[in-house]
């Protein structure tokens, strides 16, 4: 199979044969789709793991956050119902950024092409898990 290169503009987004710097249609910065796909599989290993990671803390700290000042499975959390809701919003943003993360890196191990819609995505996910960080630290204190 010849190396391909896929336009980086999202207006021109053509595929040629051949490993190029720049596109032939519009003049844009062109990437190897080989690039495309290792970036992929980066992107999918480590939203599975921190998706499926932050999933598995969310579900053991559950019942402690769910009713906090309450003695449960010998823990508690000793702030308020609303600090619990705070730290539960942070940990589902951060398992929304680990999901989104994986569907981009599937994609692109798939398609070999990153997508201007999981980039906008992944952008809208992140700046959610920022605000939740925010958030979360101004009513923690």
């Amino acid at each position: 199979m010849p190396d391909l290169s896929v336009c980086n503009a999202p207006t021109c987004a053509v595929t040629v044969e051949g490993t190029l710097a720049a596109c032939p249609k519009c003049g844009g910065p062109m990437r190897a789709v080989r690039e495309a796909r290792w970036r992929g599989w980066v992107l999918l290993i480590l939203g599975v793991f921190l998706a499926l990671f932050m999933g598995g803390i969310t579900w053991s700290l559950m019942p402690s956050l769910a009713r906090p000042g309450e003695a449960v499975d010998g823990g508690s959390f000793a702030g308020t119902a609303e600090q619990a809701r705070l730290v539960l919003y942070l940990f589902y943003a951060v398992i929304a950024f680990g999901a989104v993360t994986a569907a981009n890196g599937l994609y692109q191990i798939v398609t070999g092409r990153q997508h201007w819609a999981f980039v906008l995505l992944t952008l809208l996910v992140l700046a959610g898990l920022i605000l939740a960080v925010v958030l979360a630290m101004q009513g923690l204190k």
